[in-house]
């Protein structure tokens, strides 16, 4: 009996830890454009192989972080980051009652979103931080 109170509270820090977890880690970073902290965007990591992102998140600032709750599984990631352009109250005003109006345009370029040439390696137990310099 006294073993198994010995042993509940090692079980109680492992856990709070996130050792019994589902293997997901927090993952942050900053994002630069041009030299400068970008603004506001998105960023969605993808994981090689798969169609759809397995995690993002807003970047406000330049800075961003994904949550370990809804983080990411170890492995490699192709890193896609959109900063849609910011549409005036002008151009929202000229779009038809109940219509949306087109979708706004893209401020990077396709090798940082759509045609994405960045990735990362998301390591378990490891910071999981990382930096991007858009050019």
């Amino acid at each position: 009996m006294l073993q198994y109170y010995m042993i509940l509270p090692v079980a109680a820090a492992l856990l709070a830890a996130g050792c019994g977890g589902d293997g997901r880690s927090r993952v942050s970073g900053f994002v630069k454009h041009h030299g400068k902290p970008l603004k506001a965007g998105v960023i969605s990591f993808i994981e090689v192989g798969a169609f759809a992102p397995s995690g993002g998140s807003a970047i406000q600032d330049g800075k961003y972080e994904v949550p370990a709750e809804a983080g990411l599984k170890p492995g490699k990631y192709s890193v896609s980051i959109s900063a849609p352009e910011n549409k005036s109250k002008a151009a929202m005003e000229e779009a038809m009652p109940g219509m949306p109006g087109p979708p706004p345009k893209e401020t990077l370029p396709a090798k940082y979103n759509s045609k994405t040439e960045l990735g990362a390696e998301v390591k378990a137990g490891a910071k999981n931080e990382f930096d991007f310099d858009l050019q």
